[in-house]
Parts: C-alpha cells; structure tokens; sequence
C-alpha cells in the first residue's frame, strides 16, 4: 500500500513541476513584494531569480527519483529535496495564497513520502544470499 502512494505521491511531483513553473512565471510580473527583490544583485535576488528553474527542477527530480529508483536512501534524499523545495517556495511565496498553498502542498507531499519510503516492508534489491 505505501509503494502505490509513493508512486501517487511522486506523479503528483511531475504535475507540480509544470504547475509551479507557470505560476512562478506569473508570481515575477505580478507580486509587488517580488517585483522589489528582483533588480537587487544579492544572494536572495540571485535565488529568486532561479527559483523558476530550482523549484520545479527539484519537483522534476524527486519525482523522477521516486518512479525510478528503490532504494531507501535515494527516496528519503528525494523526499528532503521536495521539503527544500517546499521550503523555497514559502521564502519566496510574496503575498501570494497560492504560493503559500503550494510550499505547504510540497513540504506535506515529501514528508508523507518520506514516512511511506521507510515504512515499506519490501526487501533490498542488492541481497545476493
């Protein structure tokens, strides 16, 4: 049962990714809080600036590792990077509600998915008995 909303969990990843890419696209033209930070040249600007790559980039590859790989370690990293993300999200959220929702949405899916990877019962692949 936790391997099917693992998978769930991770093909809702993918769809984020295109989701937060447009919305992040959006966020830039038309948050005022946004808009202030982005000609500065400092590191919170700079970050800003890639969030519309970092954010659905980090969607893309929990996502992908979740669907790809089976092992514990890679799916906890997995889960970490989309609370990151999640994280990012929530900095840079502006005055935007669905930013806000969105940071939450993926800080609740990677730790949701974290309890359903170490939960799993199934056995390691590199036994070799």
């Amino acid at each position: 049962m936790s391997k099917k909303v693992s998978r769930l969990i991770c093909v809702c990843e993918l769809l984020i990714a295109v989701i937060m890419y447009f919305a992040i696209a959006y966020h830039f033209d038309n948050d005022e809080v946004i808009v202030k930070i982005l000609p500065n040249t400092d590191l919170e600007a700079t970050l800003l600036r890639l969030s519309i790559y970092i954010i659905p980039g980090i969607n893309i590859i929990a996502g992908v590792f979740g669907i790809t790989f089976s092992t514990k370690g890679i799916l906890c990293f997995a889960g970490v990077m989309e609370i990151l993300g999640g994280i990012m999200t929530l900095y840079f959220k502006g005055i935007s509600d669905f930013m806000n929702k969105m940071g939450i949405l993926m800080i609740a899916l990677g730790i949701v998915f974290i309890i359903c990877v170490l939960i799993s019962k199934e056995p390691q692949q590199d036994d070799h008995r």
